[in-house]
């Protein structure tokens, strides 16, 4: 079964070979011909006259203008800040004014009785409760008993 495939492959082969080609089966055999060069004259082209690209220039009188005023235009002043830093303001406040009591001896004041009152000399007497410490148990000195084993 391949044997037939194959050879009829490379038949179909062939086949497309030999139409598709320019030579056929007419020239198979033949060696190639030489031809032998054909000689063309060189082809002179006439030159031809070819106009400036662009427009040609086009003369124009000079026009007289009159000169033309122009009204002075003045730039505003700009608004430019002090340098520095700026004031600060601060609010004025008046400290009240602080009690200094007057410097020597106190005024005395006098009792209903009409004799002045003096101050007790001293200081007072201070208060102290009175405790009482519990008895502290301490053990007697000495040697303690010496217990001899009875064998």
């Amino acid at each position: 079964m391949m044997s037939k495939m194959a050879s009829l492959s490379s038949l179909v082969l062939l086949l497309a070979a030999l139409t598709l080609s320019p030579q056929g089966l007419a020239e198979h055999g033949k060696p190639p011909e030489e031809k032998a060069p054909i000689y063309k004259p060189p082809v002179e082209k006439p030159s031809i006259h070819k106009p400036p690209y662009g427009k040609p220039p086009v003369h124009k009188p000079p026009v007289h203008k009159p000169p033309v005023q122009e009204a002075q235009y003045v730039k505003p002043p700009v608004y430019k800040p002090p340098h520095g830093k700026p004031p600060v303001y601060e609010v004025q406040y008046v400290k009240p004014p602080v009690y200094k009591p007057p410097h020597g001896k106190p005024p005395v004041q006098e009792a209903q009785d009409g004799k002045p009152h003096k101050p007790p000399h001293g200081k007072p007497p201070v208060y102290e409760a009175q405790y009482v410490k519990p008895p502290v148990y301490k053990p007697p000195h000495g040697k303690p008993p010496v217990y001899e084993l009875i064998c």
